[in-house]
């Protein structure tokens, strides 16, 4: 009997677990690229009348479905996978999808410093991604940055690119590189180029932020933030290895562009490498003068001075289109591993190396004084960012810590300027190197179906070293053999050393208070500390000895997104930034034009405060896309140049003049001037014509306030925008290009010399040089690329077809003239 009885139980064990794997086959979906588990997927059959969606951790029931259905796995920002029923089951149940990178546009990852649909957030999000910079080819992380609407470049010399948005440049807009922000102490105020140091061919992503981000950035995100995205190898791709090659010509820049990159994926973990190196020459500018001034921009003479070549008088240009010294060179690296963890962690190294060679100042160069060039010798010496970064990616699914990332990085900066005037043989060397330590944390509580809290710390440390030092150049005949007589002269930041410590704690909290109405709330707290330390060598204000300041801010946001239909969106913001004076607001010595900066150990941080509304006409699946944007950013304390006397010079007997480096030069300072405003609009569209054809277009309008003692504010560009006509066919994209700016008008120009108005076109009127402005200019280009196989494309573009000579406003450049490009890409 006993017998009997344990065989029934045996059989109804084995059909139990029988039925178990037949009726409750649990199937688990993890997204590719972090293997953490993806929750709310739709699965259904073709049919679509059988369905289910993923649990929190990733589970679905497969016995839900019949052995004859073919399944889709569907979410927001990710590739749709269809698999067969038997396809499942050979995965050994587990299902991975990948990013799409079309959806991916509906997504923002920046604002908050967390994932958001980008129809749930107010702020203006201009996203560039792989489809764009693979058409663009950009040659720097600086031009890249013009694939998207409403950003302008400033440029200085050929290695140069100082982004502008909203009227905000430089150390008022903050550049960030997976997740660490590149700002750093010595960022300055007025024309910055350090976005050159970011490879464009190993980006994968940016996301611009229009407008104050101090929330989830900190001080310096005025005027908004630039984030670049480096790419990210995939972990248990289906193709074990992956290599791509691509090659660039510019003929306006005589420039070569090369990248090698390659990606290899295994089941727990991943890495991805890339080199480039990028050379260019001197820049042809654009013949064709409809503006009118037939002289402006020609170089008719320039200094064929170099590190080891002396020329004691400048050499005439047979070509004056061509604008001598402006070639270099740089190299950029990039290592990137990801580590699966246990418990569904990740860890992310990441390492990146830029390097540039000794890049000339071709304003500089080209700077007359007494008739005559001023600098036999002005270079930016080599350029070179080195990061390294550990990203810990953690999961661990509590109540107030869902997930989270800690970021642990460290960033060297390494830059110098090297000059000597004609007539003599002293060569100034100026060089700074900055070591900055961050530790970042940002964490996310659990979201539900209408609301979402993340919350983080940031810890930022910068240690800065100025050196300065002249020697003479020893001469054999024209040949430079060697340096002798080293002596100490002024340093750039302060000559004993300085540091610049950040902490801060942010918020923010997103709650859909209807379907259709999405509230955000966010607030951070930050606090500063820097230090400078000046000795008794070479010193200009003799009074400087010691600085320690502190500040602290509370800034915040709060923002409603209203979506009355399908087709509109409404949204308002208003946000508070601040910017706290580093050490180069606060501690620099440069001269430029005439005027001597000098330190100012009295800055308060200026503030702003950003009203932003707009509305965005999109229908789901319609033809046409419209959005409008308006803005007005005020601005408390704000700094600027100004005339500023040093009580205890006695170089000169006047009290605004001192003698430096042989010369008489007027003496400035950064002063909090008072209250300043900035507003404008921006019109962005699209229309679909047909499934080929597509026209967009955009134009932004930026006006600023004049100060009384001030007068107007620097980066305030003229109008600008552009038209396009796109054609995607296969295998075919065609791009036809229309840019326009206005002209600005000289008493629109900043009085600091930021604007650059002696950059100008000069007028002679009654015997006296005036400086006329930027005039207005237009230009049209075509861009193809074209994929002859999946292994194999081709690009090319017709830039500037009507060889227009222009400057962007600020520029102490010409743009290029007609330029043939052509590049190539293969895959293997």
């Amino acid at each position: 009997m006993r017998s009997l009885i344990k065989s029934r139980l045996f059989f109804l064990s084995i059909v139990c677990l029988s039925s178990t794997s037949i009726f409750a086959q649990k199937i688990k979906i993890i997204d590719a690229f972090s293997q953490r588990p993806l929750e709310q997927v739709i699965v259904v059959n073709q049919e679509n009348n059988r369905f289910t969606s993923s649990n929190g951790e990733g589970f679905f029931d497969l016995a839900l479905f019949l052995k004859s259905d073919v399944l889709s796995f569907k979410l927001m920002g990710f590739e749709t996978l269809t698999l067969s029923y038997e396809e499942v089951v050979k995965r050994k149940a587990l299902i991975s999808l990948f990013l799409d990178e079309k959806k991916l546009s509906e997504i923002v990852l920046s604002v908050a410093r967390t994932a958001a649909q980008s129809e749930k957030i107010a702020e203006k999000v201009s996203v560039i991604n792989t489809s764009d910079i693979r058409k663009e080819t950009p040659s720097t992380g600086a031009e890249l940055l013009l694939i998207a609407p409403s950003v302008r470049l400033q440029q200085s010399q050929g290695g140069g690119g100082s982004p502008v948005l909203r009227g905000f440049e430089a150390n008022r807009v903050l550049l960030v590189v997976d997740g660490v922000r590149m700002n750093n102490a010595i960022f300055r105020s007025g024309h910055l180029h350090n976005a050159i140091t970011v490879d464009p061919n190993s980006i994968e992503r940016v996301e611009i932020v229009h407008g104050s981000s101090s929330v989830g950035y900190g001080s310096d995100a005025l005027g908004g933030v630039i984030h670049y995205y480096t790419k990210t190898p995939r972990i248990n791709n289906s193709k074990r290895f992956t290599h791509n090659f691509s090659t660039h010509f510019n003929s306006a820049r005589n420039a070569m562009n090369h990248h090698l990159e390659t990606e290899s994926s295994f089941k727990n973990w991943a890495s991805y490498s890339s080199i480039s190196f990028s050379k260019f020459g001197d820049l042809r500018m654009g013949q064709r003068r409809a503006h009118g001034y037939p002289d402006w921009g020609l170089v008719h003479e320039y200094s064929k001075n170099t590190a080891h070549r002396y020329f004691e008088t400048s050499h005439p240009n047979p070509e004056p289109h061509i604008q001598k010294n402006m070639g270099y060179s740089q190299i950029d690296l990039l290592q990137k591993f990801v580590f699966n963890l246990p418990n569904e962690n990740q860890l992310i190294l990441n390492a990146q190396y830029s390097n540039s060679s000794v890049i000339p100042r071709f304003d500089k160069l080209n700077e007359y004084r007494d008739g005559a060039l001023r600098f036999a010798e002005w270079n930016y010496g080599p350029q070179k960012r080195r990061f390294l970064s550990s990203q810990l990616k953690i999961y661990p699914r509590k109540k107030w810590l869902y997930k989270g990332t800690l970021t642990a990085a460290y960033q060297a900066v390494e830059e110098s300027r090297i000059k000597r005037k004609f007539n003599t043989l002293s060569r100034e060397t100026q060089k700074e190197n900055v070591s900055v330590f961050s530790l970042n944390g940002d964490f996310e509580v659990k979201k539900n179906t209408f609301s979402s809290l993340s919350y983080g710390f940031e810890i930022v440390g910068n240690k800065i070293t100025s050196t300065a030092f002249a020697q003479n150049l020893i001469l054999d005949g024209t040949h430079i053999i060697g340096l002798e007589n080293k002596e100490h002269i002024p340093t750039r930041y302060p000559s004993d050393g300085s540091s610049y410590y950040s902490t801060a704690l942010y918020g923010n909290y997103r709650y859909d208070i209807t379907p259709k109405t999405t509230f955000s709330l966010g607030g951070r707290f930050t606090s500063t500390h820097l230090n400078a330390v000046w000795n008794d060598k070479a010193l200009i204000d003799y009074d400087l000895d010691t600085v320690k300041t502190t500040n602290h801010a509370l800034t915040g946001s709060t923002s409603v997104s209203y979506r009355p239909t399908s087709h509109w969106k409404l949204n308002l913001l208003f946000s508070s930034g601040f910017r706290s004076p580093n050490i180069d607001d606060l501690g620099k010595v440069r001269e430029n034009n005439g005027f001597l900066l000098v330190a100012n150990t009295d800055l308060k941080p200026e503030y702003v405060y950003n009203f932003d509304a707009g509305v965005v006409y999109k229908p789901p699946n319609g033809p046409l896309f419209l959005s409008l944007r308006m803005y007005n950013s005020s601005l408390r304390n704000y700094i600027g140049r100004m005339v500023y006397s040093i009580s205890s010079d006695i170089s000169t007997l006047n009290e605004s003049t001192v003698i430096y480096s042989g010369e008489i030069l007027v003496t400035q300072a950064n002063i909090n001037i008072g209250n300043a405003r900035i507003y404008g609009c921006s019109l962005e569209g699209k229309l679909d014509f047909s499934e080929v054809f597509s026209l967009l277009g955009n134009i932004s309008f930026t006006q600023g306030t004049l100060n009384p003692l001030f007068g107007p504010l620097p980066s305030i560009l003229p109008r600008f925008g552009r038209v396009e006509i796109n054609y995607n066919k296969k295998d075919l994209s065609l791009i036809l290009r229309h840019i326009f700016n206005s002209a600005k008008n000289p008493e629109d120009y900043s009085f600091g010399g930021e604007d650059r108005l002696n950059d100008t076109p000069a007028v002679l009127i009654d015997g006296e040089t005036f400086y006329a402005g930027t005039p207005q200019w237009t230009t049209l280009s075509l861009l193809g690329d074209y994929k002859m196989s999946p292994y194999f494309r081709l690009k090319f573009a017709l830039e500037n077809i009507f060889d227009t000579h222009y400057r962007t406003f600020a520029s102490g450049i010409s743009a290029a003239g007609r330029s043939f490009n052509f590049g190539a890409a293969i895959t293997f």
